[in-house]
C-alpha cells in the first residue's frame, strides 16, 4: 500500500485529486503538505503548477497498538499489542504477554478504562469516531458468552414465572449483546432500564 504519493497540477486541489487517486484514497485518510504554490504565467514565461505531498495517516488500529503498548510500558507492564481486525472505522486489539492478564481487572473494569483511554487517543489523532476494542487473555469472548447465557437463563425465567426479570446493571455494549441475543427469541421482550451506569436490561414475557 502506498504511504506517500506526490502530484502536480494547476491547482492545490487538482494536485491533491490527483494523488489521491494514484493512493486510491480520501481526503480523510491522509495528510496534505503543499510542496509548491502555484504560480501563474505572466505573458507566457515564469508560470509554475502546484505541488503537493500526500501522506496517509496511521490506521485506527495502528494508533491503538502504538498507544497501548507506550502507555503500558511506561506503567510497568510487559504486554504486545496486536491487531486482529480493522475497517476504516473500527479496530480489534489483543492485549498478549505475561502481565496481558493482569490488564483485565474486575468485571473487566481494568481493561474497559484503558479502552476508553486508547479510543480517545485516537480520535484525538484521527478526528471522528473510532470504535476500538481491547482484548486480553480471551476476556471478551468468555464476557459475551456468559451474557448470552444469562439472556437466556433470563428469558426462561420470565416464561416460566410470567413476570419481567431485571438483569444486573451492565453497559451500553453488553446490553447490546442481550438484546441482540433475545431479539428472535418469541417468548419475550427487552427493554433497558435505569439511569446512567445503572442501567439494565428488562426481560418481558410476552403475552399468551
Amino acid at each position: 500500500m502506498t504511504q506517500t504519493e506526490e502530484a502536480s497540477g494547476r491547482t492545490v486541489e487538482e494536485a491533491t485529486a490527483a494523488a489521491l487517486r494514484a493512493m486510491n484514497t480520501t481526503l480523510q485518510e491522509v495528510d496534505v503538505e503543499v510542496l509548491q504554490e502555484p504560480k501563474p504565467a505572466i505573458l507566457g514565461f515564469g508560470g509554475r503548477e502546484a505541488r503537493v505531498k500526500l501522506t496517509r495517516r496511521p490506521s485506527h488500529g495502528t494508533i491503538a497498538c502504538e498507544v497501548a503498548s507506550t502507555t503500558l510500558g511506561l506503567m510497568g507492564y510487559s504486554v504486545n499489542a496486536e491487531i486482529v481486525s480493522e475497517d476504516r472505522e473500527t479496530a480489534e486489539v489483543v492485549l498478549s504477554g505475561q502481565d496481558a492478564p493482569a490488564l483485565i481487572g474486575k468485571s473487566g473494569q481494568t481493561l474497559d478504562a484503558l479502552e476508553f483511554l486508547v479510543s480517545m487517543h485516537v480520535m484525538r489523532r484521527r478526528g471522528g469516531r473510532a470504535g476500538i476494542t481491547l482484548d486480553a487473555g480471551g476476556y471478551r469472548a468468555r464476557r459475551e458468552a456468559a451474557l448470552i447465557s444469562a439472556a437466556q437463563d433470563a428469558s426462561d425465567r420470565a416464561t416460566k414465572e410470567g413476570t419481567p426479570v431485571a438483569m444486573e446493571p451492565m453497559e451500553a455494549k453488553e446490553r447490546r449483546i442481550v438484546h441482540l441475543a433475545l431479539r428472535d427469541d418469541p417468548r419475550v421482550t427487552t427493554a433497558s432500564e435505569g439511569e446512567g451506569g445503572a442501567r439494565f436490561v428488562v426481560v418481558t414475557p410476552r403475552p399468551a
